[in-house]
């Protein structure tokens, strides 16, 4: 540093020469000034940034074009229709923006209407898309899908594991019955065995005698029942055997059927709950893909449904314009040359309309009156500004004639501001309104466009036929709104991000809610309040 100042003062001296006091005392006051620059070239720089306040954005469309001269307006409506007023007279001084003709506006008050219908009805479905819960439907849907799916498989288990204990039941059941039979037959088979063997053979009666009695018959070998009993015991029991032995074989024949009807029975059911599984799965699987459907289209049924309001609205603007075509204003000042159509006339196509006379609202004698000179032909000349409706005379301005997009010329429409600056006049910005829009558009190197006349207002002796113009046509505007320069926002559609300067000096990324953006400042809806300082980014 001390090096530096050296030198700086070195190349002083030799500068000022013997003015070295002169040098001691500026160089006092400019070191603390030099050290600060040095300092300050040393710490981290600050990033560039401005205050949000309110303000106006400008919404400009522009494109170039070439100055033409003019000395004579014609005029006339960009549509036909039936003449409902004449507000000026031929031979009267005009002012720029004056209205001079109107035309039954009925018709294009209903195209208008029409049309905000239009708009108003794709808002409410952009609306309904944004504000719907189409998504959080489909999902819960596929939850509730998958829940049915779960509980139609743990019913199907249940169920087959109800028609399988029913089995185990009936088969259980059925051996056990036939255990029992295989004991009353053997059992009943050795009670006919004693039975048969006893006094009476195989009667019920014995006449006091038995197998069981105490006392010998007389004969050999047998043992008499006791002469009380009337009847058998074996007999009976073997009876009683043969009883429950077909009682058993009736239970067994029912389980076995039943056995039978349980497994028929389980294998429909299993039939009937795998259809009712694999229905629920298919369900389930839909409205899974209904989801994924629902959650990937949303932003583009949000897109379509935006482009939608934006073709409407254009409409919107196009019937406004038609609306407002059917008042005729004067683009310049001048006199009025001529006025081809009296009201209750139809007008359009400069046919059928009748010349007025000059100074007030009386019709110019016909062609066939004998009125008016002839030319060297005998032929009556043409009536005054030909087809045109009304012509301008006396016109001392420019105008240029400039294609713009289609899609900046749906915003442009007669009667608008614009601010026109030429190559060749560095520094001049003329002011001029736009006159007419083309209602057909011209391929340019393959894209679309609308011849746009503008005529200037004010006039510069500097301007010249031929010239480069670009003119700036203001399509739009908002007052008093929070803005922020255009640069210092990261644009998406009608949202952004900007960088919030904080006290300490950090930098956060805010995300803002865009209204209007213009070509030098942009409208913020929400996202920042008056007075927080956004970063301009370097570039």
């Amino acid at each position: 540093m001390h090096a530096r100042l050296e030198m700086i003062k070195e190349r002083a001296q030799v500068v000022l020469g013997g003015r070295r006091g002169w040098w001691v005392a500026g160089l006092s006051l400019a070191l603390p000034v030099a050290l600060v620059a040095v300092a300050c070239g040393t710490a981290e720089s600050t990033p560039t940034s401005v205050r949000v306040q309110k303000g106006s954005v400008a919404r400009v469309v522009s494109a170039t074009g070439t100055l033409q001269a003019i000395t004579e307006q014609k005029l006339g409506f960009t549509t036909g229709g039936r003449l409902t007023q004449v507000l000026v007279a031929v031979g009267q001084q005009v002012k720029a923006g004056q209205p001079l003709a109107t035309i039954d506006d009925l018709e294009a008050k209903a195209d208008l209407q029409q049309a905000e219908a239009k708009l108003a009805r794709e808002q409410a479905g952009l609306d309904r898309i944004k504000d719907g819960n189409k998504t959080d439907a489909t999902a819960d849907d596929y939850s509730h899908a998958k829940d049915v799916l779960g509980a139609t498989e743990e019913e199907g288990d249940k169920i087959d594991k109800a028609n399988s204990e029913a089995i185990d039941q009936i088969r259980k059941q059925l051996d056990e019955d036939r255990d029992s039979l295989a004991q009353i037959r053997a059992q009943a088979a050795a009670d006919q065995d004693k039975c048969n063997r006893s006094i009476t053979g195989n009667s019920h009666r014995y006449d006091g005698y038995g197998d069981n009695a105490d006392v010998h018959s007389g004969r050999r070998g047998l043992l008499l029942e006791n002469p009380l009993n009337l009847h058998a015991p074996s007999c009976e029991k073997a009876e009683k055997g043969k009883s429950a032995l077909a009682s058993y074989q009736r239970r067994i024949s029912e389980g076995e059927r039943d056995l039978q009807r349980a497994e028929r029975r389980r294998e429909t059911d299993k039939a009937r709950q795998k259809v009712s599984v694999e229905n629920a799965r298919r369900d389930a699987t839909a409205a899974g893909h209904d989801a994924d459907a629902a959650e990937s289209d949303r932003p583009h049924d949000i897109d379509e449904q935006a482009a939608n309001v934006s073709a409407a609205a254009a409409d919107v603007l196009k019937a406004k314009r038609a609306v407002e075509d059917t008042t005729l204003i004067a683009p310049v000042p001048g006199v009025v040359g001529s006025i081809n159509g009296a009201p209750g006339e139809h007008v359009g196509s400069g046919s059928g309309t009748t010349p007025l006379a000059p100074g007030g609202r009386t019709a110019l004698p016909d062609m066939d009156s004998g009125v008016g000179a002839k030319d060297s032909g005998g032929s009556k000349e043409e009536r005054p500004g030909a087809d045109s409706f009304i012509v301008l005379k006396n016109v001392n301005s420019f105008q240029v004639v400039v294609p713009f997009e289609e899609a900046d010329a749906a915003s442009i429409k007669p009667n608008q501001k614009v601010n026109v600056t030429f190559d060749a006049v560095p520094g001049l910005t003329s002011v001029g309104t736009v006159t007419s829009v083309a209602p057909t558009g011209t391929q340019i190197k393959d894209v679309t466009n609308y011849y746009v006349t503008v005529v200037l207002t004010e006039a510069d002796s500097r301007l010249h036929g031929g010239q480069t113009a670009e003119a700036g046509v203001v399509v739009g505007g908002v007052d008093n709104v929070l803005v922020v320069p255009t640069a210092a926002v990261q644009r998406g559609g009608q949202t952004g991000v900007v960088q919030v300067l904080q006290k300490d000096g950090t930098v956060r990324r805010v995300q803002v809610q865009l209204g209007m953006v213009g070509d030098r400042t942009v409208e913020i809806v929400s996202g920042l309040t008056e007075g927080q300082r956004v970063v301009i980014p370097e570039t």
